[in-house]
């Protein structure tokens, strides 16, 4: 593994299926970031505002098979690195703020354990609740998830559309909370990691897996055969909250970071990324999110 502010090179696990995503093109980099609304959910403010993350190393733990978020690319030379959403936008953090960091795949389950023990990881496409508030600090909001159906028959696209079914899910994300809080009867079965779930799809042992929905959207095509439906945002916004980037309680660096994400979602570069990596039909514009809340706000479970 390596230390650096742009790309990462790993030799870890290759995402299932997956076809090669086309390279960042980064944005022009900005000089320094610093907006008025911090967005933390520190105790105190005032200290993380004066702590200066230029020069420090972070590490950025999370899974590398969860496109489009963060995913493994095979490089010409037989190489590999890790590029996806996430990616992207922390790359172009650490140039705007002159931090490096060191990205770790782990996990989901891991993946907690790891940032609520360290003072210097974080990681990201984390929702929020009051639990996990008690224990990690958050960044506002810079992505608005989907909740995604994959089949291999019929497109669904409600939640009545599920009742019967045999259903997939990863254990702990958001979208595991939000079936057993809408179906409490429903046959769910989890797993450590998306690929699992999508496997007990393909294999038919099971019919549905409920996963984000633009995870759905790369599982789909790369696998022949499988369907995605898209759930509709008014069904899912009470238990699906918006995306963020997570760090132990009280991390001094947290407040940069939300103050350079609300620079980023404000200047437009955020949702050029959501559209390159993810896709316009994903992209917040207009639609109230962009530039707007703080740390907590209209969230009411976590990933």
């Amino acid at each position: 593994m390596e230390n650096f502010t742009g790309q990462h090179l790993l030799g870890r696990r290759q995402f299932l299926g997956l076809a090669a995503a086309v390279a960042a093109a980064a944005p022009a980099v900005l000089a320094g970031c610093g907006s008025s609304d911090t967005g933390t959910t520190s105790k105190d403010a005032q200290q993380d505002a004066s702590y200066d993350i230029s020069g420090k190393e972070l590490t950025f733990v999370g899974d590398d098979a969860f496109a489009p978020y963060r995913y493994i690319e095979m490089q010409s030379d037989g190489s590999s690195k890790v590029v996806g959403l996430d990616i992207a936008i922390a790359d172009e953090m650490a140039s705007r703020l002159g931090f490096t960091y060191t990205f770790e795949p782990q996990e989901f389950a891991a993946t907690l354990a790891t940032v609520q023990s360290s003072d210097t990881s974080f990681t990201m496409a984390m929702s929020a609740n009051e639990e996990r508030e008690q224990t990690f600090d958050f960044t506002r909001g810079y992505y608005q998830p989907r909740v995604g159906v994959l089949t291999m028959g019929d497109e669904i696209t409600t939640i009545d559309g599920l009742k019967g079914k045999s259903l997939a899910c990863t254990t702990g994300t958001v979208q595991n909370k939000f079936i057993t809080a809408v179906l409490p009867d429903a046959d769910v079965h989890t797993y450590d990691g998306g690929d699992q779930c999508l496997q007990e799809v393909l294999a038919g042992r099971i019919d549905a897996y409920v996963c984000d929905g633009a995870e759905g959207q790369s599982m789909r095509d790369a696998n022949p055969g499988l369907v995605l439906g898209l759930l509709d945002r008014a069904d899912t916004t009470d238990y699906v909250g918006v995306y963020r980037l997570m760090a132990q309680k009280d991390a001094p660096f947290v407040t940069a970071l939300d103050e350079c994400i609300g620079d980023m979602l404000e200047d437009g570069t955020i949702d050029t990324y959501i559209s390159q990596y993810v896709g316009p039909d994903f992209v917040w514009g207009d639609g109230g999110f962009s530039a707007a809340g703080t740390s907590t706000v209209g969230d009411s479970t976590g990933e």
